[in-house]
């Protein structure tokens, strides 16, 4: 399926569904892709699913970049723009830009993403994911615009991508499994997040995720695992390795209270690991925020520096984690196995 050059498509809400009879399933966009104007009540009223467009049940997808010229997939709407109308905006505020469910062996690359009303990118239910040199952007104060979120899913690598929004530039959810992170660049937004794992009394895994090579500019959040009390399950084997924070507010976080301040033993965290982590923080450089009944363990923190503008002093907290410290680490983390 190619999208020629040199022009600006009208698409309303769509599913593309498998299962589909070739192995390798080749979409290259080249113009601009947009959703019908907001004034079009008609075709945002029979929206009944939160997507713009959907890849459901389709194996071998490629968006391919060596097919001249480099395709280019850009979603444009404005979240202000929306009408106020109460029978129908709601199906276009929860939309999710493009949303890619039980698909396997899929590749997408050089798409751009502009102002979705909430996730960017879904992955959901699928395998053998790559995504790399996408960029996404969104106003800061834009709520629940992730750039790219990772559900049940296994086998994904993110890699050398611009990603910039109101929430989290990715969020990893429960279900996850090897999960590679490489070469991001993150802001604004919340950071790069396990979780939120554990809503409800959920029972939440993830496992095996690596992110490395990423820098933050000015974020609220860097790498950060959070998950709500009352939850079950885990999150384990993750490691944030080469990590860059400038004028980040909180760089290092582990939050087992992301919504209750509740004494309640939540999600289990273990084997953690963060290496040459270095940059400014403009608040608390480390929190581990964790839950009694050993519900951080097995935290590792090898070569850390961070400081405020300036050179400042910073601080970092630790309530019941066990953490094992190694090579130089600013600010002094008070708590250790």
């Amino acid at each position: 399926m190619v999208v020629p050059a040199r022009r600006s498509f009208l698409v309303g809400p769509v599913n593309f569904h498998g299962p589909c009879a070739p192995g390798r399933i080749t979409v290259q966009v080249q113009a601009k892709i947009t959703v019908p104007p907001s004034t079009v009540v008609s075709t945002w009223s029979r929206v009944r699913n939160n997507y713009w467009l959907m890849f459901s049940r389709v194996d071998g997808l490629l968006d391919d970049p060596t097919i001249p010229p480099k395709p280019r997939y850009i979603y444009h709407k404005t979240i202000p723009n929306f009408p106020t109308s109460r029978n129908w905006t709601s199906a276009i505020k929860d939309s999710q830009a493009l949303k890619l469910v039980r698909c396997n062996n899929l590749e997408v690359s050089r798409i751009s993403s502009k102002d979705s009303p909430q996730m960017h990118v879904a992955i959901l239910q699928s395998s053998g994911i790559t995504l790399r040199k996408l960029t996404v952007t969104a106003p800061g104060s834009s709520p629940n615009t992730d750039g790219i979120h990772i559900e049940q899913s296994q086998n994904v690598r993110v890699a050398d991508s611009r990603i910039g929004t109101g929430d989290d530039c990715i969020s990893v959810s429960s279900g996850s499994r090897f999960v590679a992170v490489n070469g991001i660049e993150c802001g604004p937004g919340h950071g790069v997040s396990i979780g939120s794992l554990g809503k409800n009394g959920d029972t939440a895994a993830v496992e095996f995720v690596d992110v490395r090579n990423v820098r933050f500019t000015d974020t609220m959040n860097g790498v950060r695992i959070k998950t709500w009390e009352g939850g079950q399950g885990y999150a384990k084997s993750i490691s944030f390795t080469n990590i860059e924070f400038d004028n980040v507010d909180h760089p290092v976080l582990i939050d087992q209270f992301y919504r209750d301040r509740s004494v309640q033993v939540g999600v289990a965290i273990s084997n953690v690991t963060y290496s040459n982590l270095r940059g400014t923080s403009r608040a608390t450089t480390v929190a581990f925020d964790c839950s009694g009944g050993g519900g951080c363990t097995d935290i590792h923190v090898n070569s850390m520096v961070i400081t405020g503008p300036g050179a400042r002093r910073t601080v970092a907290r630790c309530r019941n984690a066990q953490v094992a410290i190694s090579g130089q680490v600013y600010a002094e983390i008070p708590c250790r196995s």
